[in-house]
């Protein structure tokens, strides 16, 4: 009676262990995209970011942003990433404007290095009508593509600084393709890229 026990009590328990995932050590391995965000963010928006230094921890972190804003850079922000935590400030639309924040931040004892901040693929299909070095260049692109009968031409910051004049909505590969052919006719040189 005693084995009989024993047997189903152990039964039970291989049954148990069997159908409860262990914590963590099984599973199928990350994709790219799960690494990312499981070390640090994920970005949506592209740009060019001024690092104005890195922490291990996120309290040293504060303590280091303390000292930025303190100097005068009030739009310091602290990002996580897989290297720990970095103080930053983002929104900086030119290389220009990010060479001139750094030089600032420099005589004020911050050796600031500026960084390009890539955003997630959406995997759509874009016609790239070029890029701009500052949002009134970028603009006259927009402009152009307009007034040649190409209107919804959008803008959106380029990871290093600049502006990248696009148009998105493409049902598949052969639409795509066939619009950069009829842009080109009118003098574009346009890219179709995977975005």
């Amino acid at each position: 009676m005693r084995a009989a026990r024993f047997f189903a009590l152990a039964c039970l328990a291989g049954g148990l262990a069997g159908s409860v995932p262990s914590l963590g050590l099984s599973g199928s391995a990350p994709d790219s995209v799960s690494a990312q965000q499981a070390c640090g963010r994920l970005e949506f928006i592209s740009g060019l970011e001024a690092v104005f230094g890195r922490r291990k921890t996120h309290q040293q972190a504060l303590a280091f942003r303390t000292q930025v804003t303190a100097r005068g850079f009030v739009n310091a922000n602290i990002i996580e990433g897989c290297d720990g935590f970095r103080v930053v400030v983002r929104g900086i639309d030119t290389f220009d404007v990010g060479v001139d924040l750094q030089s600032e931040a420099r005589r004020e004892g911050f050796l600031v290095t500026l960084e390009c901040i890539q955003a997630k693929p959406l995997g759509r299909l874009e016609a790239i009508f070029g890029h701009g070095r500052d949002r009134p260049t970028a603009t006259a692109i927009v402009n152009r593509a307009d007034a040649a009968g190409f209107p919804g031409v959008k803008l959106r910051n380029d990871p290093c600084g600049g502006f990248e004049a696009y148009l998105a909505g493409f049902e598949d590969q052969r639409e795509a393709e066939a619009f950069v052919a009829q842009a080109k006719a009118r003098g574009f040189d346009v890219v179709l890229e995977r975005n």
